[in-house]
């Protein structure tokens, strides 16, 4: 651990997402203004159940994944209607901005009672492809962002470490990249 690294009852930080209108765009800003990259692209993002307030829903939407040193900038982008707590965001008017902050946990069902103990309310649980839970939670204290807790299972943390090191000395080249066929159903559970 770095010195100026700290912890919190939640865990240390994996993750900052953004959930936008405009996925080109904020790929852009990355890209050129804060020179992030490469960033993985997933068209159509999947799991097994999305559950939002308490009700199955389906919506589509897509995500793009870099890191920034060892910390990972989800973009997320909702392609229709169908409620979520992305399209909640973004009939907020928030889009580009933080939605939620991403830490793991070995043990889901531990880290809701405490997240729940602590006065956060879950908004939305997915099950994810081929296996896997996430869950985003809202504090008492703030609307935004979300505090997202995903139970990762090593083939996810494989992928997110090959984003991770596609980023490390990255000269520019292909600045967005796609996973291939083989690896489509455990990068469908990335999106998260």
């Amino acid at each position: 651990m770095h010195a100026f690294e700290a912890t919190t009852p939640l865990g240390p930080a994996l993750q900052f997402a953004f959930v936008v209108d405009d996925l080109d765009s904020a790929l852009q800003f990355w890209l050129q203004s804060m020179g992030v990259g490469p960033f993985f692209h997933i068209e159509k993002a999947s799991y097994r159940e999305l559950r939002y307030r308490g009700q199955v829903t389906t919506p589509e939407y897509s995500v793009a994944l870099a890191y920034w040193g060892d910390t990972q900038i989800e973009l997320i982008t909702q392609s229709c209607a169908t409620p979520s707590i992305y399209r909640e965001f973004l009939d907020e008017g928030r889009s580009g901005q933080l939605h939620h902050i991403c830490v793991s946990t070995d043990d889901m069902d531990r880290f809701q009672r405490e997240a729940q103990a602590r006065g956060f309310e879950e908004l939305a649980h997915l099950t994810l492809e081929p296996s896997g839970r996430v869950a985003y939670f809202r504090s008492s204290h703030a609307r935004w962002p979300l505090t997202e807790v995903g139970a990762f299972t090593a083939r996810i943390l494989e992928l997110f470490e090959t984003v991770r090191r596609a980023s490390v000395d990255w000269d520019g080249s292909e600045p967005i990249r796609s996973f291939g066929p083989a690896a489509k159903t455990a990068t469908e559970s990335v999106a998260s």
